[in-house]
């Protein structure tokens, strides 16, 4: 069983080649976000819809599939199957060549939308650890501040900005920016 968020897009302007796509996929479990007859109309939709798969004609018009493969995947819209109609040769991204058998396609689907699943969730985590570090440098900052200017060792100014974010109901790394923009703020609040 494939998760339920397994959708996918069809980038083509061959009417039966989508439909034939479509009939595979469905049979399969996989749930259809639209189809598209050209590059410019599928890349809105993708970036609207945000289906975890395209599947993607190679002939699809106008232009340079291997452009549009790349935008796909530089900006991580979605996993992608290429299903070769024309006698284009894609080296470095998933191509299927027409005609394909559907438990061949489907598979290559599954494992797709797995790796893609797997990809956007490390990339979450990345973002997450970013943040966290960025909020870290922050605090690491303005205890500086806290330390140089009111001559405080670490763990008062620690303290410091513990304190006064229960206080204010505010996060820390807020209070951090605050004493970055305007250590002078605090300076009532400081024994000295």
């Amino acid at each position: 069983m494939i998760d339920t968020r397994c959708d996918y897009c069809i980038g083509t302007a061959n009417a039966r080649l989508q439909k034939s796509l479509t009939a595979m996929l469905a049979e399969a479990g996989f749930n259809s976000s639209g189809a598209a007859n050209s590059v410019p109309i599928l890349l809105r939709k993708l970036r609207m819809v945000q289906p975890w798969l395209a599947v993607i004609d190679t002939t699809l018009p106008p232009g340079n599939i291997e452009q549009l493969a790349a935008i796909i995947e530089n900006d991580g819209l979605a996993a992608a199957i290429y299903v070769n109609t024309g006698g284009i040769r894609l080296d470095h991204y998933v191509q299927l060549n027409w005609p394909v058998e559907a438990p061949v396609l489907t598979a290559v689907a599954r494992a797709l939308c797995s790796e893609f699943a797997h990809k956007k969730r490390l990339h979450g985590e990345i973002e997450a650890l970013q943040r966290k570090l960025q909020e870290r440098k922050l605090i690491d900052k303005a205890k500086g501040i806290l330390m140089s200017r009111y001559s405080l060792d670490e763990k008062e100014a620690f303290r410091f900005l513990q304190k006064n974010s229960m206080e204010q109901r505010v996060t820390m790394t807020e209070t951090a920016g605050i004493i970055i923009d305007d250590p002078a703020r605090f300076s009532f609040l400081i024994r000295r």
